[in-house]
């Protein structure tokens, strides 16, 4: 007799019970099956979609690399470019501050007689300048206030209550080749007043003014003396008013009018606007 069992005879002999236990039974696995088949699509999907996810955020990042190098690029090649720039003008101007330290040395040398009083004046305009020169660095070289100018050179008797100088004018700001020249100019206006103008006393006064013509093409500025001992107009050019007359009015393509009238000296500089960076 054969000991395997046909299905008809299995299910022949098998209870109504046992039937719907196996259906039921037959329905999990399946219902397992389409949830693990399910399941495994959407976590499959979901790799993709983070795999496509991440591809796009890193080529992203690539391109936002690349434009950042390209920037990077970009703005130090301007970066140097400006730097050249800069230091072409620093020896631009450095040629020329010591061009004018020169005429200056020369100039006080053949005005003086001893070493002594060659350094003493020699030193004094090399001071002028440097004020200057502080006053442009600190606003990055871009210019100067016409009015810091001039109470700058003029401290020593510009403070306090017995203040004995009068400044009057809208303020400007100058480019720094005019801030140079001007200093220097009021250097020399000051130092002459204090040794033989209205400086030189307790009573003589200054007066400093200045305004932009009413065509907007040059800028006066009028230093007057008052109270000071009478005035005689010198024999001869020293090196004060050569270097107003000469120098400043040359380097500024400017005029310059030194007079000497016997109540204070007067003197009247005219510059181009164009050495006006800014007003106000």
């Amino acid at each position: 007799m054969s000991t395997t069992l046909s299905l008809s005879t299995l299910q022949a002999q098998m209870s109504p019970e046992t039937g719907t236990a196996l259906t039921l039974l037959g329905l999990l696995v399946a219902s397992g099956l389409l949830i693990y088949v399910y399941t495994a699509r959407k976590r499959a999907r979901a790799r993709d979609e983070a795999q496509t996810l991440l591809e796009a955020h890193l080529d992203q990042r690539t391109k936002e690399l690349a434009d950042a190098e390209r920037l990077f690029d970009t703005e130090r090649a301007a970066s140097e470019k400006q730097l050249r720039l800069l230091l072409r003008e620093l020896t631009h101007r450095s040629k020329n501050l010591l061009a004018v330290i020169q005429a200056i040395a020369r100039q006080t040398a053949r005005q003086t007689d001893t070493v002594d009083e060659f350094l003493d004046r020699f030193g004094a305009r090399l001071h002028a300048i440097g004020m200057s020169h502080d006053l442009l660095v600190a606003d990055d070289w871009h210019g100067a206030s016409l009015r810091m100018l001039v109470e700058q050179q003029l401290e020593a008797h510009a403070n306090g209550a017995g203040s004995r100088v009068a400044i009057e004018g809208e303020d400007v700001v100058l480019k720094p080749e005019a801030v140079h020249n001007l200093g220097l100019a009021l250097h020399e206006l000051t130092a002459n007043a204090e040794k033989y103008g209205s400086l030189s006393n307790t009573e003589g006064l200054v007066h400093v003014g200045w305004n932009v013509c009413d065509d907007e093409k040059a800028l006066k500025l009028t230093w007057e003396e008052r109270g000071g001992p009478d005035v005689q107009a010198p024999s001869r050019s020293g090196f004060g008013r050569a270097m107003l007359e000469n120098v400043v009015g040359k380097a500024l393509a400017g005029e310059v009018a030194l007079s000497f009238p016997v109540q204070g000296v007067r003197c009247e500089i005219v510059i181009p606007a164009s050495h006006i960076n800014s007003r106000g």
